[in-house]
């Protein structure tokens, strides 16, 4: 794909672009011990209910769904998980996107600290973008589980990504990319949101 900087402004041309080719997916994030011990701490987590659109007055578009959301505090044993799995998953990440950063620039040092979601029954998220993220550069989604149905992370109204356990799908955090939540059918999904960039957000470290 021809990729020019000028200073530190990259342009693509356009028509080379595949969307889909920005979209990640890496598996077997955790050890088989350590996503036994995520599951069981997840299924015994209290989580707060009620409607997404309840919580996001300010957001640039107007997102509505259904979900529990917990924001992790670092010393809890879920977030430790969380971080092992993304200290894994990150260089990676490097990688796959070295060709459209800029050169020597800092890289996704900010975070909006993990989000641990939980959609029961119903539980869905309408389409948006995530231009207005805590940290938006990249987006990463950390499927915990894959025992339920429904619940499918979907990109422009007719791509779903593949429901695999312990594994995180990883996409730019721009207007390019609209994904919605479907509402689950059957059992329970847990993942978690994490945005990641290099201006806004706290210190990942």
């Amino acid at each position: 794909m021809p990729v020019l900087y000028i200073g530190t402004i990259l342009l693509v041309e356009v028509a080379d672009l595949m969307l889909n080719d920005y979209i990640f997916t890496y598996d077997n994030i955790l050890s088989e011990h350590d996503h036994s011990r995520l599951l069981e701490l997840c299924n015994n987590t209290q989580f707060p209910t009620g409607d997404q659109d309840d919580r996001n007055n300010e957001a640039y578009y107007k997102l509505t769904g259904e979900r529990g959301e917990i924001l992790l505090e670092q010393d809890d044993e879920i977030y430790y998980l969380i971080h092992k799995g993304m200290l894994k998953t990150m260089p990676k990440i490097y990688t796959d996107y070295s060709e459209i950063n800029p050169p020597d620039s800092p890289l996704y040092d900010k975070y909006s600290g993990y989000w641990l979601c939980k959609y029961d029954v119903g539980g869905h998220l309408s389409i948006h973008t995530d231009c207005d993220a805590d940290a938006a550069s990249i987006t990463a989604s950390f499927n915990i589980n894959d025992d339920y149905e429904g619940g499918e992370v979907c990109f422009w109204g007719n791509t779903d990504m593949p429901k695999h356990a312990n594994s995180i799908h990883v996409y730019p955090s721009n207007m390019l990319y609209p994904h919605e939540v479907k509402p689950v059918t059957k059992g329970v999904r847990y993942s978690v949101i994490v945005w990641f960039g290099y201006q806004k957000g706290n210190n990942w470290e």
